[in-house]
C-alpha cells in the first residue's frame, strides 16, 4: 500500500509537479492559465509554498499524489492584483463561509495513478484531523466527478459558483462532529 506522508520543503517541487499534472484538463485551471502547464506549475508552486509556510497540511505520495489545505484562520496567499486569477478569486469568495473550517485548496492524483483510491484516502486523512479538530471542512470542486468523491466523504453542496466564461465550480462543506 501506498503511504501518505507530510511533506518537508524539498519535497514541495514534488507537490507541485503533482497537482500541475492532476489539473491538466481541469476546465476551470484551463480558464485561469490559458498559457498551460509553466504558469500552472509557478502557481500550485506558490501556493504549496504558502501552505506550508503558514503550517497548512502538505501531505504526498511521492510522484503520485499530493494534498493542500489551510488550518482554521488561515487566509490563501495573497489576492492576485488583476486577471484571470483575480476574477477566480472573486469568485470563490462570494460564497467562502466564515465558521472556522480546513480550507482543502487542492488534491490531485496524477495520471498513472489514477483509479487507486488514492482521492479517497486524501480526502479520508484530512476529514479525520478536522473531526479531531472539531472543525468543518470546506472545498469548491472543479468537476463533478471531484465533487462526488467529496460527497461520498460526508461533505455536502452548498451552491454552484460560475468563473466569468461559465465554467462552474461546486462549493462543498462538510460538518464538524
Amino acid at each position: 500500500m501506498t503511504a501518505f506522508r507530510a511533506a518537508t520543503a524539498r519535497d514541495l517541487p514534488d507537490v507541485a509537479a503533482t497537482l500541475t499534472e492532476a489539473f491538466a484538463d481541469d476546465p476551470p485551471s484551463r480558464w485561469v492559465f490559458p498559457g498551460g502547464a509553466a504558469a500552472r506549475a509557478r502557481f500550485f508552486s506558490d501556493v504549496a509554498d504558502h501552505v506550508h509556510t503558514v503550517g497548512g497540511t502538505v501531505e504526498l505520495v511521492p510522484g503520485a499524489a499530493a494534498l493542500l489545505a489551510l488550518p482554521p484562520g488561515v487566509q490563501p496567499p495573497d489576492d492576485p492584483a488583476d486577471g484571470r486569477e483575480a476574477a477566480m478569486r472573486r469568485t470563490l469568495d462570494a460564497c467562502h463561509p466564515h465558521a472556522p473550517h480546513h480550507y482543502l485548496l487542492f488534491y490531485g492524483v496524477r495520471d498513472a495513478h489514477r483509479g487507486r483510491g488514492l482521492g479517497g484516502r486524501m480526502l479520508a486523512r484530512l476529514t479525520a484531523r478536522a473531526d479531531r479538530d472539531r472543525t468543518g471542512t470546506y472545498a469548491e470542486a472543479s468537476t463533478w466527478r471531484g465533487a462526488r468523491l467529496m460527497l461520498r466523504h460526508g461533505f455536502r453542496p452548498t451552491g454552484t459558483l460560475r468563473l466569468p466564461d461559465g465554467t462552474p465550480l461546486i462549493p462543498v462543506w462538510r460538518d464538524p462532529p
